[in-house]
């Protein structure tokens, strides 16, 4: 697990309040109970976390954590980028 996706599920669960055990690469944030107004909220989350822009609908809650973490690391310099 690299840098990304550490801080990606220390956000979820911290800010958003998702159960650590639940968090795996394959799992979609619908399945983490995450809807559209918190995906919003958590894309807000990210862009000042990463200091990446996430433009309204580029994140979806069909996405699973693992796509949002290729996100991040594609916006932010590319695989093992720091936070």
């Amino acid at each position: 697990m690299n840098a990304i996706d550490q801080r990606l599920a220390e956000i979820l669960t911290d800010q958003l309040k998702v159960d650590r055990a639940a968090i795996d690469t394959d799992v979609t944030l619908d399945s983490l109970d995450i809807d559209s107004l918190v995906v919003v909220e958590l894309a807000l989350i990210l862009e000042k976390e990463f200091a990446v822009p996430i433009p309204d609908g580029e994140l979806t809650k069909e996405m699973t954590v693992g796509d949002v973490a290729h996100l991040i690391e594609d916006k932010s310099g590319g695989p093992g980028a720091t936070v």
